[in-house]
């Protein structure tokens, strides 16, 4: 894989979720996401946000060499960040949301274009990461789209 098509899959992947979320007025985004008891699909979409701005301040600490998470220990799991996420996130307005998920996926962009190719696709690249950020990218992005679309679509 090269720059340009890691690009090209996170652009394709995106008009997946854009698209559903451009699909829905902001009262809808207010509703209950389907398949997701507790969630709106507003806090879908912040979820979306925080990992385009995870994957950022990745590719930022890989350039700097500075770790983006030097506090997260051993006892980090996903589903009390993500827990912690959607508490964070609950008392934004759908609109705001809406704003940051289409600014985080546009700051990500730059990253990766901003990013050299060993940042990118080199394992190692700094000692506290220890895949590629082209992976990671994926799984914040294209990988990661599938399991929410039909949250916000519904």
């Amino acid at each position: 894989m090269e720059k340009l098509d890691l690009l090209r899959a996170m652009h394709d992947g995106h008009a997946t979720i854009s698209s559903a979320v451009a699909g829905l007025p902001d009262d809808a985004l207010l509703s209950e996401a389907p398949g997701m008891p507790g969630w709106t699909r507003k806090d879908v979409i912040a979820h979306i946000e925080w990992w385009h701005r995870h994957s950022t301040a990745v590719l930022e600490g890989l350039r700097s060499g500075a770790d983006p998470y030097p506090d997260e220990g051993d006892d980090w799991t996903i589903d009390a960040h993500n827990a912690r996420v959607l508490a964070e996130n609950r008392d934004r307005s759908a609109g705001d949301v809406r704003a940051g998920e289409a600014a985080s996926f546009d700051e990500l962009v730059a990253a990766v274009e901003a990013a050299t190719d060993r940042e990118l696709f080199d394992e190692g690249v700094q000692p506290w990461f220890g895949r590629t950020a082209a992976r990671e990218v994926e799984g914040d992005t294209w990988g990661h789209y599938p399991e929410h679309v039909p949250h916000i679509a519904g």
